[in-house]
């Protein structure tokens, strides 16, 4: 199935004893695949068990992953507590007196004291962590669902103009040789060849075959990378059947088929 690269996802769960847990994705078009997180340090252990998670569903694209936390007065009362066991373990060694202490307090944000979850908060988070990209690759296939409607009417709308310039083409070649030669019949072996060579100038057959078969390759394609060089092979071969057509008619068609590709292009660099 088709996937867009953008996409985004947000979620909550309130962690007993923890805080209540937001974890946000949002995901930008990018070459690669680039896993960016933001997360509270005691949180920072759960990053390398999310990149593979996220690696088994993400192929591509710039993915921004924030997971924040609105703390409970229980987690904030630990912290705040081991950090005074600090300062006063501190001030005691020094011999610091009350008014000094509070002198000392200001420092307190200085002073490192490690936040700490518990194995089954990090579990909870973890999984929290799992729907939110199981919600960011639901939204990233409906909105590829979206980009398949429009490649199913512009492949339409191509598979409608090759076939148009398929029935122009048919025997066009034959006609313009027969007529060459009802010309120049009297002119010798000379123009013959130069008649042959002339019908394989304009003979845009083969062009209309191998475009038709990228036509029909990139129907069932569902990675943007190969998509954009498939279009792009398109475009060569549009190219030159317009430089290889005097029917007037042809040349508009191909205009049109340009202009699809050019569509096409521009929804393939959103799939993944």
């Amino acid at each position: 199935m088709i996937k867009s690269m953008t996409g985004y996802s947000k979620v909550s769960k309130e962690i007993k004893g923890y805080g209540l847990v937001f974890v946000e994705m949002k995901a930008v078009n990018g070459k690669n695949l680039a896993l960016n997180f933001r997360m509270p340090q005691e949180l920072s252990s759960l990053e390398q068990s999310l990149r593979v998670l996220m690696n088994r569903t993400i192929l591509r694209g710039t993915v921004n992953v924030n997971i924040s936390v609105d703390y409970s007065s229980d987690f904030i009362e630990s912290f705040a507590k081991e950090r005074i066991k600090k300062i006063n373990r501190l001030s005691s060694i020094n011999g610091f007196d009350k008014f000094s202490q509070l002198i000392f307090s200001d420092l307190s944000n200085y002073i490192p004291v490690n936040r700490r979850i518990e194995a089954k908060q990090a579990d909870e988070i973890r999984l929290l962590a799992s729907s939110a990209i199981r919600a960011f690759d639901e939204f990233r296939i409906s909105e590829g669902r979206e980009i398949k409607k429009d490649f199913i009417k512009y492949n339409a709308i191509l598979n409608n103009e090759i076939k148009f310039i398929k029935s122009l083409s048919t025997g066009s070649v034959e006609k313009k040789k027969k007529r060459l030669y009802a010309i120049l019949k009297d002119k010798g072996a000379v123009f013959n060849q130069e008649i042959l060579a002339y019908a394989e100038k304009i003979d845009i057959s083969e062009e209309i075959s191998r475009f038709s078969a990228h036509l029909a390759r990139i129907k069932n394609e569902e990675s943007g990378a190969s998509m954009s060089f498939i279009l792009q092979e398109m475009h060569r071969e549009a190219n030159t059947l317009s430089a290889k057509s005097e029917e007037i008619r042809i040349i508009q068609s191909v205009l049109k088929i340009k202009e699809t590709i050019e569509k096409i292009k521009e929804q393939a660099l959103n799939v993944e």
